[in-house]
């Protein structure tokens, strides 16, 4: 485990803000008016904004988080951190280690096999019963969304496509109507949406990814029964382009 590698303190330039420091405030932001205890800053801050920071690569693989830095510029007590860090490892984005401290978790192969496994089997349960469930207000969110996809790919921007990709999930859970198949794909939400950016820096996997997810939204909105294979088509080549970009960066 590379004790070194820390935050990066912007030592150099002691006005230069860090990107956790604006991560944070939008959170903080987000949190007015709410419980100010130390729970509530786990979940509705530090969690959040660490979950961020590691998905967009603002905390690199390996780097050593300090409590004592975190909580400064997150600019909350250390109170909620270590429930926060346990929280972080749970989700397999962060690595505790006793009397040493936490760390960025890298991304394994085996991360990307387990990860997608478990996807589709929530995925394709989710779309089999949005197609069953399926409303005009559930068929115009699709749509919305959709367009909001179609925009990021014409403009090429991937990070806007990532976003209006975990609202088109959200939706679809939303209209599959089942809190405990919701909870158990919201478990996954930090190391999906890490991966999901992975997959994205593959050269042609946006367009293809929005190809079929059009696919997929006509087939929940008429109800086509092969609603299961076209999400089980995507996650597959989702994988394939994670494991590419892995494989590529490890030669």
């Amino acid at each position: 485990m590379p004790t070194s590698a820390k935050i990066k303190s912007h030592a150099a330039d002691e006005s230069a803000e860090h990107p956790l420091d604006t991560i944070g405030r939008k959170y903080h932001l987000r949190m007015r008016g709410a419980d100010a205890s130390s729970d509530s800053l786990s979940e509705g801050v530090v969690v959040p904004a660490l979950r961020e920071a590691i998905v967009e690569g603002v905390l690199a693989p390996g780097s050593r988080l300090s409590e004592v830095q975190v909580a400064r510029l997150l600019n909350v007590s250390r109170t909620p951190m270590r429930e926060a860090f346990a929280q972080l490892e749970r989700e397999g984005l962060v690595t505790v280690v006793p009397r040493v401290g936490a760390f960025v978790r890298s991304v394994t192969l085996r991360d990307v096999e387990e990860i997608y496994t478990v996807r589709a089997a929530l995925e394709c349960l989710a779309v089999e019963l949005a197609a069953q469930r399926i409303t005009a207000l559930g068929r115009a969110q699709l749509d919305d969304v959709i367009e909001a996809m179609r925009a990021s790919v014409a403009a090429q921007n991937p990070a806007s496509y990532v976003d209006a990709l975990d609202g088109f999930y959200t939706i679809v859970m939303a209209i599959a109507d089942n809190r405990t198949l919701r909870d158990n794909h919201a478990a996954l939400i930090g190391p999906v949406r890490r991966l999901r950016r992975i997959a994205m820096s593959r050269g042609g996997r946006m367009q293809a990814s929005f190809e079929q997810a059009v696919l997929i939204r006509d087939a929940i909105v008429n109800g086509d029964p092969r609603v299961q294979q076209l999400m089980r088509e995507q996650l597959q080549a989702a994988c394939k382009a994670a494991v590419d970009v892995l494989n590529s960066s490890a030669k």
